[in-house]
């Protein structure tokens, strides 16, 4: 199953990558020297491009000794502060190194643009919906290696979404990530896409999904067509959010909401049209 309440337990190094941006400043650090036996971590951006604002960017922890730590934080900064848990044999050092190679893509019109790879909009997208190719997923996940992303909240608790890289000796990884114009097009109409992810967790409580990997998926899917809709139709995020909370109070079904969704995705698609 792709998702799950709870992270198995570690059998390598685990580390979580937070994102200190979206949350008071020193509180991610605060919180990790206060509960770590023994603090260790490194910040994503040094020794990049982006090292200018590396102390407002993500932030590497070892949480190896200390892997409770992601229970204790993450119900409080999910859906505000983007991260991932990675199980790895990599060192600290060795894998903000090689996350750090990965910041930069380029993007649609032959420029370059920072990957956000640690939000779960395009961990989902590019791991959890394979738009990576398998040597993509291994230059940016490394071999032998285990990622897990907080989805959202269902009635408390977190569901989170998994990937495990390909081992393979066919592939031989590239020097740079590359995403096809689809996968950019997408990951541009996700922008602010954690506002839904509220309703998300709802829906799959109300529905009974957790067990469903499939009606998961396609819940997904009709949330991202909707939100990319809402983009098009320059509807307010906050009326695009409470829109489609009252679509889900008034659905006795999954298949109705998806359905109610998919009509607004229509509606606007002959509104542009015309």
């Amino acid at each position: 199953m792709r998702y799950a309440v709870k992270l198995p337990e570690q059998r390598k190094q685990r580390y979580w990558l937070v994102d200190t941006g979206s949350l008071p400043e020193g509180e991610v650090l605060r919180r990790f020297y206060a509960e770590a036996t023994q603090p260790t971590f490194r910040w994503l951006y040094d020794d990049t491009a982006y090292k200018g604002v590396r102390n407002s960017g993500p932030v590497l922890l070892d949480i190896t000794q200390n892997s409770d730590f992601w229970q204790q934080c993450c119900t409080d900064w999910v859906g505000t502060a983007a991260s991932v848990v990675i199980d790895t044999n990599e060192t600290l050092d060795e894998l903000q190194q090689r996350l750090a190679t990965h910041l930069t893509i380029h993007t649609l019109g032959n420029g370059k643009g920072l990957l956000r790879f640690h939000e779960p909009a395009v961990l989902h997208l590019l791991l959890g919906e394979e738009q990576l190719s398998p040597d993509g997923r291994l230059m940016l996940m490394g071999k032998d290696t285990t990622w897990y992303w907080a989805l959202c909240l269902s009635q408390g608790t977190i569901i989170h979404e998994h990937c495990s890289s390909v081992n393979s000796e066919d592939i031989t990884p590239n020097q740079a990530l590359r995403l096809d114009d689809v996968t950019q097009q997408r990951l541009t109409s996700l922008r602010q896409f954690s506002r839904l992810m509220p309703l998300m967790g709802d829906a799959i409580d109300r529905f009974d999904l957790l067990q469903s990997e499939d009606e998961i998926t396609s819940l997904w899917r009709a949330l991202e067509q909707y939100w990319g809709a809402t983009w098009q139709t320059h509807l307010p995020r906050k009326q695009a959010v409470e829109n489609a909370r009252n679509m889900l109070v008034s659905s006795n079904a999954l298949e109705q909401f998806i359905d109610e969704l998919g009509a607004y995705v229509q509606s606007s698609s002959l509104d542009a049209m015309r």
